[in-house]
């Protein structure tokens, strides 16, 4: 036999743990602070004017439009077309409008949103569903 075979244990046991120690640190990154979360909209975007042209498939009883959580619009509903002018922040990126509708009964009807932005920007958007539905439509 040649050698010790305690040397040679104890030889590859500090080979593993000088080899550990890089590894470990490469494979296990510092925690680092999060980001603080910064709003969408800040104070200082200025309000715009936005034109909404809303046009349903079936009239609906009640219509809700939200942004950032607050109430900017709601009305009861007697025309499949409607045409709505609204003053929000509307920064470069866009604006997403929350849409809260009751549709009466359990028929699959529609609602077509064409957004003019404050550049004279028309963009199209769709809403489906049954009943009551709540859901955000994004605006670029």
């Amino acid at each position: 036999m040649r050698g010790s075979p305690l040397i040679r244990a104890l030889i590859a046991f500090l080979v593993l743990l000088v080899l550990g120690w890089p590894l470990w640190n490469l494979t296990h990154a510092p925690a680092k602070q999060p980001s603080p979360v910064v709003p969408a909209v800040s104070a200082e975007t200025p309000l715009k004017m936005v034109a909404l042209q809303l046009t349903f498939t079936t009239v609906p009883s009640r219509l809700k439009i939200l942004h950032l959580g607050k109430e900017v619009w709601a009305q009861a509903v007697s025309a499949q077309d409607v045409e709505v002018e609204l003053q929000l922040p509307y920064p470069e990126k866009g604006i997403d409008l929350q849409f809260e509708i009751a549709w009466p009964g359990d028929a699959l009807a529609a609602m077509r949103v064409k957004l003019s932005d404050p550049a004279g920007t028309e963009h199209e958007k769709t809403l489906w569903g049954r009943g009551e539905v709540n859901d955000v439509l994004a605006f670029p």
